[in-house]
């Protein structure tokens, strides 16, 4: 199944990563692009809040102002906004008040990532249900640029039939596997075969490498039943440039061994993200879209679940929408002209 170009005002209702809970607890204003847009993420008392980057007056971007125990004072003309609601609470200047607010998102905390989505903010039960179920809270972090729509770059964490082809891999994967009792050689064949599926989750179990793949809207997992656990998620930044979030934790209490572990991400995700995974998803992007001799196959089955489940009907009901829309108005365009 392949996709059309995206559309990210389909994806209104997922939550996708902007801050670290430890970043943004320590700078209280970020400067984000995500979605297509810019925003301003706020540390609010204990609460994330996220906002167009834009004051409500002339436009300045709001990021270039000050936080205060109140809210958020714009540089430009010192109107006030209040960092709970968005509404203005203070124009220094005015005789008389203007009434306007912030345009506010959604915004929730899980594990120790700060989330966004662009529909109504209230709807955080139903969104929070749309990440896993334990976001990785204590974890060593990569972020990376992809020049691909996110479900691609979300995929290339999971997609293990490419793990062999990586320069850096093999060397690593003798030592990996000596500390595993199943040690599948990457590269041989495996199956793939989906073991669970509800509305968070797809679950794929990829046999006999002995690992368990898990897909969601705006994440992905891959438990390898040893001391490795990745997550992964993904922020599009337009519908062909994705921000790549690796978070990774070694599930081991001896302090060496855990210590090795991180060492061993950090040099093997910056060469193997930077150099390798970043470069092939953006130079296969185009060819994909186009479904052009595109052959998809067994060892594709996380990515072709996670655009069956999760893109494809967002895609469809988005275009349903456009398409109501467009006739609702070339009706009103049609009575109008009559008249």
């Amino acid at each position: 199944m392949l996709t059309p170009q995206l559309e990210l005002g389909a994806f209104h209702d997922v939550p996708f990563p902007v801050a670290t809970c430890k970043e943004l607890k320590r700078e209280r204003m970020l400067r984000v692009e995500a979605m297509g847009r810019t925003l301003c993420v706020l540390w609010n008392h204990g609460r994330p809040r996220v906002f167009e980057d834009q004051c409500a007056h002339l436009g300045l971007p709001l990021s270039m102002g000050t936080v205060e125990p109140r809210g958020v004072r714009c540089a430009y003309h010192g109107w006030l906004f209040d960092a709970d609601t968005g509404e203005v609470c203070d124009q220094p200047t005015l005789t008389r008040t203007r009434r306007c607010s912030l345009k506010r998102f959604g915004a929730l905390v899980a594990g120790g990532l700060v989330f966004c989505w662009l529909g109504d903010p209230g709807d955080e039960e139903a969104v929070r249900a749309r990440l896993p179920e334990e976001v990785l809270e204590d974890f060593s972090l990569y972020r990376v640029e992809f020049e691909c729509p996110f479900y691609l770059a979300l995929f290339s964490s999971v997609d293990y039939a490419h793990f062999a082809f990586h320069r850096g891999y093999s060397p690593f994967y003798k030592l990996y596997g000596a500390l595993r009792s199943n040690a599948h050689v990457p590269g041989s064949a495996f199956s793939s075969r989906v073991v669970h599926e509800d509305d968070r989750k797809v679950t794929v179990r990829l046999e006999p490498a002995d690992r368990e793949v898990r897909m969601y809207a705006s994440a992905a997992e891959m438990d390898d039943r040893s001391i490795n656990y990745f997550q992964t998620f993904v922020t599009p930044l337009s519908p062909t440039r994705t921000l790549y979030w690796e978070c990774y934790t070694a599930r081991t209490r001896n302090p060496m061994l855990k210590l090795l572990s991180k060492l061993a991400f950090r040099t093997l995700t910056v060469r193997l993200l930077e150099d390798e995974d970043r470069v092939w998803t953006g130079a296969s992007a185009q060819a994909f879209l186009a479904g052009d001799n595109i052959n998809m196959c067994e060892n594709d089955l996380p990515l072709g679940q996670h655009l069956r489940k999760f893109v494809a009907p967002r895609l469809k009901a988005w275009s349903a929408k456009q398409e109501a829309r467009d006739d609702s108005e070339g009706g009103s365009a049609a009575v109008g002209s009559a008249q």
